[in-house]
C-alpha cells in the first residue's frame, strides 16, 4: 500500500470517527432540549442512556464482526445509518421521539465507531501504532471540543435541532470518499520482522497468557470507566451552571466548555510527540491523576463566575484525559493480537461510554439530592483521585515484588 493510499485512508476514518465525539455539542443543548420539552434537568439523562447504552452494546458486537467480515464493510454500514438518523432527529416532535432516535443514532454511530481505530491502525506497519494512536486520539479529541464550540452557534441560529443536522454533511462526505480507503486485515507478522511490534508490545505479548496480565488488561479497562465517568461531570454540569453566570450566551459557554476536550487535544498531541519513550501505562497513571486535580479546580472555580479561571481548570482535565487515552488506547491494542484489532477497539469506545452511562445516572441523581452544581463535580473529582492514588500505590508494590 502506498502511502499516500494510507493517509488518504486515515483522513477518511479519522473524519468517519468524529460522527461520535461531535455529539458533546449535544450537551450545550441539554438546557435548550429541556426547556423546549418542559422537562426538569434530571429527565435529560435519557438523551444520554439511549444514546450510550445503545452505543456500548452495538459497539463491542460490531467490532468481533469488522474482525471476522471486514472493517470497511461495517464502518461503511454504520456513517450510512448515521447521516439518516442525525437528520430524523432534528424532526422529532416529541420528547420521547427524540429518544428513540437517540437509540437509532446509538446504533448507528456503534457501527462505526467499532471499527475505525482497527482500520486507522491497521493502515500502517506495527512501529508505527504508537503515532496512529496519537493521532486518532487527537482527532477524537478535536471533536470532542468542536462539539460544544459549534454548538452553541447552532443553538443560536437553528435551535437544538442544529445539534444534530450539522453531522449528516460530514457522514455524506466520508460515504463519497469511500473507495479510496483499502480494507486492511491484520496479518501476524513473521516472528523475525524487525519493528513488528513496538518493544512495549513485545513486553505485553510475551506473558499475555499469565493471571497478572489478565488482571492488569481488566484493570486498564476499569481506569477508563473511572476516568470517563469523573469526566461526564463537567459535560453534565458545567452547561447548567454556566446558565447563572450573568451576561454569558450561549455560544461563550459553548466555548468555554469546548476548552475540555480542547485540553484533551493538547494531551494527546504531547502523548504522541513527547512521550514516545514511555510505558503505556506510565500515560494511563498519569492521566489519570491530571484528570482528578483539574475536577478538583472545576469544581473550586465554577462558582466564581471567571471565565480565564474555569476555562484553564477545564484545559488542565482535558489534558489529562487526551494523556490517558493515548495509553490506554495504545495498551489495549498491544495487548490483544492484531487479529482481534476490532474488538480492541471496541473496547476502547465502551468502556468510555460505560463511564457516561455510571456518569448520566449517578452524577444526575447526586445532583438532584445535593442541589448543587459544584459538589455534583467535586465528588467524581475526589473518586477519581482517590483511585487514581491507589492505582499508582498498587503499581509501585507489583514493581517492589518483582
Amino acid at each position: 500500500m502506498h502511502d499516500r493510499q494510507r493517509l488518504i485512508g486515515l483522513i477518511l476514518v479519522c473524519a468517519g470517527s468524529l460522527m461520535g465525539p461531535l455529539d458533546t455539542a449535544v450537551n450545550v443543548a441539554f438546557p435548550a432540549i429541556t426547556g423546549a420539552f418542559g422537562l426538569p434537568l434530571r429527565q435529560i439523562q435519557w438523551v444520554v442512556l439511549a444514546f450510550a447504552l445503545t452505543q456500548s452494546v452495538v459497539t463491542l458486537a460490531s467490532g468481533r464482526l469488522g474482525d471476522l467480515y471486514g472493517h470497511r464493510r461495517i464502518f461503511a454500514i454504520g456513517m450510512a445509518c448515521c447521516a439518516i438518523t442525525h437528520l430524523a432527529a432534528g424532526f422529532a416532535p416529541s420528547f420521547g421521539w427524540l429518544v428513540a432516535l437517540r437509540v437509532l443514532q446509538g446504533v448507528s454511530v456503534g457501527l462505526a465507531m467499532a471499527c475505525a481505530p482497527a482500520l486507522a491502525t491497521l493502515l500502517y506497519p506495527p512501529q508505527q501504532k504508537r503515532q496512529i494512536v496519537a493521532i486518532y486520539v487527537t482527532t477524537f479529541s478535536f471533536g470532542l471540543a468542536f462539539g460544544p464550540l459549534v454548538g452553541g452557534l447552532l443553538i443560536e441560529w437553528l435551535g437544538w435541532s442544529g445539534v444534530f443536522w450539522f453531522r449528516v454533511p460530514l457522514a455524506v462526505l466520508v460515504l463519497a470518499g469511500l473507495p479510496w480507503l483499502a480494507d486492511v486485515r491484520a496479518a501476524p507478522p513473521a516472528a523475525n520482522e524487525p519493528g513488528a511490534t513496538s518493544p512495549d508490545e513485545e513486553g505485553v505479548m510475551r506473558t499475555a497468557e499469565s493471571q497478572f496480565d489478565r488482571l492488569g488488561f481488566g484493570l486498564l479497562q476499569l481506569d477508563s470507566v473511572m476516568i470517563n465517568f469523573a469526566g461526564f461531570a463537567i459535560l453534565l454540569l458545567v452547561p447548567y451552571a454556566l446558565t447563572s453566570w450573568p451576561g454569558l450566551e450561549v455560544a461563550g459557554a459553548g466555548l468555554l466548555i469546548a476548552l475540555y476536550p480542547g485540553g484533551a487535544l493538547l494531551g494527546g498531541l504531547l502523548a504522541g510527540r513527547f512521550a514516545r519513550e514511555m510505558a503505556a501505562t506510565a500515560l494511563v497513571r498519569a492521566g489519570l491523576l491530571c484528570a482528578a486535580l483539574g475536577l478538583l479546580l472545576v469544581a473550586a472555580l465554577v462558582g466564581l463566575h471567571s471565565p480565564l479561571l474555569l476555562g484553564l481548570a477545564l484545559a488542565i482535565t482535558g489534558i489529562g484525559l487526551g494523556s490517558f487515552q493515548v495509553g490506554y488506547t495504545d495498551a489495549t491494542t498491544s495487548m490483544l493480537p492484531p487479529r482481534h484489532r476490532g474488538t480492541a477497539g471496541a473496547l476502547v469506545s465502551v468502556t468510555r461510554l460505560a463511564g457516561i452511562l455510571i456518569g448520566v445516572t449517578g452524577i444526575s441523581a447526586l445532583h438532584e439530592a445535593l442541589g448543587s452544581h459544584q459538589t455534583g463535580i467535586a465528588i467524581p473529582g475526589l473518586l477519581l483521585l482517590g483511585y487514581a492514588l491507589a492505582s499508582l500505590a498498587r503499581r509501585r508494590r507489583s514493581g517492589r515484588s518483582r
